[in-house]
């Protein structure tokens, strides 16, 4: 097993987040990077949730962040049982896609969420294949599929 690190994502963090959510990989299902770094931006003093740079052996190479699944009215979520945690990831360095990181740090990440929640869930665009092998084999289980608030339909999976 390997060593995954998290950090607490920094303002000093947030230009390496800017050039991983411009690239292709993540663009693609992660939208406008403006965007999303301005939500993380927005979301660096939130309570409400943990965002963390992962690293291997002190290289950061993804991202990831956690809260509770009612903390955001985000429709996908709204049968989860209270206390239950939702995670968002994308591996930013794409020189570690492909070999079996996403899962050894997704895997690494729940086992702590998994000391502290009942429930662990994630939801997917249905048409990202990958992503959802990923979390199938970090032992997510499909739930039900739902309409994100944009209308877009989601694999929404549980890690019980």
């Amino acid at each position: 097993m390997r060593n995954y690190s998290f950090r607490r994502v920094t303002p000093d963090d947030l230009a390496q987040l800017r050039q991983w959510l411009d690239l292709p990989h993540i663009k693609v299902w992660w939208g406008e990077a403006e965007k999303q770094l301005a939500l993380i931006k927005q979301d660096m003093d939130n309570t409400k949730i943990d965002m963390h740079i992962v690293e291997l052996v002190n290289r950061p190479f993804a991202y990831i962040h956690d809260h509770d699944a009612g903390a955001f009215a985000m429709p996908e979520y709204a049968d989860l049982p209270p206390g239950t945690r939702v995670i968002g990831t994308f591996v930013g360095n794409p020189e570690y896609l492909g070999q079996g990181h996403a899962v050894g740090y997704i895997d690494a990440y729940l086992r702590d969420l998994r000391l502290h929640y009942p429930m662990v869930a994630v939801s997917a665009n249905t048409t990202d294949t990958r992503t959802i092998g990923i979390y199938n084999q970090a032992g997510f289980r499909k739930r039900r599929l739902a309409q994100t608030r944009d209308g877009k339909l989601v694999q929404v999976m549980t890690h019980l």
